[in-house]
């Protein structure tokens, strides 16, 4: 299991088939990344505060924030280090196959489970938890026994842990649906055009001048309002949507790279699989042969 998080990797893949680090913590100025994971992800805010980025809308952050993330989602996060010296989380992964089996005695927290897994869901983030809630308990004992006897942990203990931290997340979850609250600010929705732009073009040939001339702004102005509003480039967005897709389909599908290439947008093999092994430390052809658990 992680102590601490490697920092800067557009993808993420499972080391085990359950990842935890708690308190986790980062002092670079404005850090954020946009990143997918194989696995479930949360992620709960100790300190600081910025806005995470999920299905193209954005989202407040602060702490005691909980932000779950879907299996192969492409999701970020901007932190403003001038409200907090410090941004602290703790992150919580797991395979969700790995986890199915041992809830078919749970039929409430199973269809729970599958929904947030596998469906199209209206929320992703609960903010605002008290300052005792049972998740800053649970993670904090959870990461003590884990010190104390790491190398004996079998995966029945880390299973039991995910089912107890799952049954409270259902029920709270229910109560976010009328709190969530988009950034209040008129650049995160010109940002969340151009996400939404680009999720329905990603497969096309990417030319910055149509959707310039479709958003009514010049080149420049959507360049640095990206930017400055996500810390990323648009093209670095593009590329993370692209590759988000080609790792979904190389595990889907029957595909050759070459068409999985062309399917997200791109013409060039050599250059798609140069870009491929940047994100995901693998060749095309390696990831979906030995996958990365």
């Amino acid at each position: 299991m992680k102590d601490t998080l490697n920092i800067g990797f557009n993808f993420n893949s499972l080391n085990t088939s359950y990842d935890f680090a708690y308190k986790s913590t980062t002092k670079q100025e404005n850090w954020n990344i946009f990143h997918i994971h194989e696995g479930m992800e949360f992620l709960y805010v100790h300190e600081g505060s910025g806005f995470a980025i999920v299905d193209q809308k954005i989202y407040k952050m602060s702490p005691r924030t909980l932000v779950y993330f879907q299996p192969f989602q492409l999701h970020g996060t901007k932190v403003y280090m001038e409200d907090s010296s410090v941004y602290t989380r703790s992150i919580l992964s797991f395979d969700p196959s790995q986890l199915d089996v041992y809830l078919q005695n749970f039929p409430d927290l199973k269809h729970f489970f599958h929904m947030i897994w596998k469906e199209q869901l209206c929320t992703q983030i609960i903010s605002s938890l008290p300052d005792s809630n049972p998740i800053e308990t649970m993670f904090k004992y959870f990461n003590i026994d884990l010190k104390r006897s790491f190398k004996s942990k079998s995966s029945e203990e880390f299973t039991l842990f995910i089912i107890s931290f799952l049954q409270f997340v259902k029920t709270v979850w229910p109560k976010q649906e009328q709190l969530l609250e988009c950034i209040p600010s008129s650049n995160p929705t010109y940002i969340e055009k151009i996400m939404e732009w680009i999720e329905e073009n990603y497969t096309k040939e990417f030319h910055l001048d149509i959707l310039s001339t479709e958003l009514h702004l010049s080149q420049y102005y959507i360049a640095h309002l990206f930017h400055t509003a996500t810390g990323a480039n648009i093209t670095e967005y593009l590329i993370a949507r692209r590759m988000r897709q080609s790792c979904w389909l190389l595990k889907n599908s029957s595909l050759s790279v070459q068409q999985v290439c062309h399917e997200v947008g791109l013409t060039n093999v050599s250059y798609f699989c140069k870009k491929f092994k940047e994100h995901t430390g693998k060749t095309p052809l390696k990831y979906r042969t030995f996958g990365s658990i």
